[in-house]
């Protein structure tokens, strides 16, 4: 099969790709009353929507990615169920509510720190902490996309190649079965390369709000490009049939035409075989009528071997004289 069905298979996947970050309007009440409220302590004015807004930006992207604006909204809420919005500089002393001076860590940390600073190590882990949990939360999208992608990738290669397949069955290049083989192998290329895809993409757009905007944006342009791909591609293969049986039959027109030249040339060659033959045979011929015809048995004797020998050189059996081999010569006492 033709590499041509990939990019096709690559376009569509990403195409049906869809990544959603969650937003405070699509989070439940019970989340959104952490991100206003969350490390504030009893009477103490609530943030605004701006640093709500913050403070559901410091969930890592992934975590707060579905493919939807519901999932989405779910996996938020699970990532923050057992986190604690952590001050770096403890509110006893003089840390604020801001969101800057927040972090979200696990509960049982926060609370083994009490009204301790946060070090710089305690920093550094919780950022590579957040690193760690954006890229676990992209793998694990891409994983959740990666079977519609195999899916997409599989139905938009298998019938392009089992339309290649069978064009090659009615040429007589391949039998039925060597094209239903090669249809279910290019069937799973077709898939692996559209669930590799789907992963890729969504784990890059999971854990990169800026490449998902950008792709949802794209999705429709996407849709468009693999379509024409495959309209592109079902019009290729008719034409690489059209063409591939045009070569055939001008193949076969000029082995016919050297297979009548080959035999022309044999029968020339034998034509002069021939006339080679017949004009030794005329010399001959003249050379016997010519002899002098002497008198006596054994002269006429002579001239009958000889001619015997001539006509054996010739190429004349039995068949054609009673005289020549086979047959019996008169027998004469040599002369004396």
């Amino acid at each position: 099969m033709s590499d041509n069905y990939h990019p096709n298979s690559d376009v569509n996947a990403a195409a049906t790709t869809k990544i959603h970050h969650a937003n405070l309007q699509n989070l439940p009440s019970s989340t959104a009353h952490r991100l206003y409220k969350g490390g504030i302590r009893p009477g103490e004015p609530s943030r605004t929507r701006v640093q709500a807004q913050e403070m559901l930006e410091k969930i890592p992207p992934s975590q707060r990615a579905g493919m939807d604006g519901k999932s989405a909204a779910s996996n938020a809420k699970n990532y923050l169920s057992d986190k604690h919005a952590s001050h770096i500089e403890p509110h006893s002393k003089g840390g604020s509510n801001n969101p800057n001076n927040i972090k979200w860590e696990n509960a049982k940390d926060n609370i083994a720190r009490g009204d301790k600073t946060m070090s710089w190590q305690e920093k550094m882990r919780l950022n590579a902490k957040w690193q760690f949990d954006n890229l676990a939360g992209a793998v694990k999208a891409g994983f959740q996309a990666a079977p519609l992608g195999a899916a997409v990738g599989a139905v938009t290669t298998a019938p392009f190649s089992l339309l290649t397949n069978a064009l090659r069955v009615v040429r007589g290049e391949i039998s039925a079965q060597e094209a239903t083989t090669a249809t279910l192998k290019d069937t799973v290329m077709g898939g692996a390369v559209g669930g590799t895809t789907a992963f890729a993409t969504t784990a890059v757009a999971a854990a990169c709000p800026p490449i998902a905007i950008a792709l949802t944006t794209a999705a429709p342009i996407l849709a468009v490009v693999g379509t024409a791909g495959m309209v592109y591609e079902f019009f290729k293969i008719l034409d690489d049939h059209k063409q591939t049986v045009r070569i055939y039959y001008e193949s076969l027109t000029q082995q016919e035409l050297e297979r009548l030249q080959a035999i022309e040339n044999e029968v020339i060659y034998e034509h002069q075989k021939n006339l080679e033959f017949l004009a030794e045979a005329e010399v001959i011929n003249q050379e016997i009528k010519n002899r002098p015809i002497a008198l006596g048995i054994e002269e006429a004797m002579q001239r009958l071997r000889e001619s015997v020998a001539i006509a054996q050189y010739l190429g004349l059996t039995s068949a054609d004289s009673n005289l020549l081999p086979d047959s019996q010569l008169p027998y004469l006492p040599p002369h004396s």
